[in-house]
């Protein structure tokens, strides 16, 4: 064979090899990539939605929303649903701080039916650090002061941080940023009742 043919037939047979090698390896490991991201989110929504609060899989019970208006979302974003004997107890709402000091601040709301909050949680945010970072959990305990309220028992009129007159803490040299957190905080309630009462008319339709 000539060796103008039989170089070219050697590494078209490599190529051939190699990729069929990465195929087999990509499908061997996409279950187990897939079931790694699954019980990643999973453990990231145990504060959200306690275990004791749901017996669904909340990666199936989720929807996609985008309320750009309401809660500052510039993309679908994903919401959980927390279920008892299949009736809704908890949902995690998405909800996006645009009036940060440095930009977005990207957070998951956790509230309870009677709407108290579960958790709060910082997905994204790009504040100063030593000062508006202090909103992240691993950073302070600012974010400790929300479990177990709620509009009812805060006042509509007092969820705002204390400088503006309201309940809520600030964070020392960094007001912007709590004051954007606490409002978007205070939207995610306000969406969490009337998801649940649109849910509660559906479900009497049906």
């Amino acid at each position: 064979m000539s060796p103008f043919i039989k170089i070219p037939l050697v590494l078209a047979l490599v190529t051939f090899f190699t990729s069929g090698l990465l195929v087999f390896s990509e499908k061997a490991t996409h279950d187990k990539i897939a079931q790694q991201k699954k019980m990643l989110l999973l453990e990231s929504l145990k504060e959200l939605i306690p275990d004791e609060l749901h017996d669904n899989d909340l990666t199936q019970d989720s929807l996609l929303i985008n309320h750009p208006e309401q809660l500052g979302h510039r993309k679908e974003q994903a919401l959980y649903v927390g279920k008892l004997n299949g009736k809704t107890t908890v949902i995690a709402v998405p909800v996006t701080a645009r009036n940060g000091y440095s930009g977005d601040i990207d957070l998951m709301v956790g509230i309870k039916n009677n709407g108290e909050i579960t958790a709060v949680k910082i997905l994204e945010q790009h504040e100063t650090p030593g000062l508006g970072d202090l909103i992240q959990a691993n950073k302070s305990d600012w974010l400790k002061q929300f479990p177990s309220l709620s509009i009812n028992k805060v006042g509509i009129k007092n969820w705002k941080v204390k400088r503006d007159g309201g309940q809520f803490d600030q964070i020392t040299g960094a007001t912007i940023t709590p004051r954007a957190v606490v409002e978007a905080i205070k939207h995610a309630l306000e969406f969490q009742h009337e998801f649940l009462t649109t849910t509660h008319k559906e479900d009497t339709i049906k």
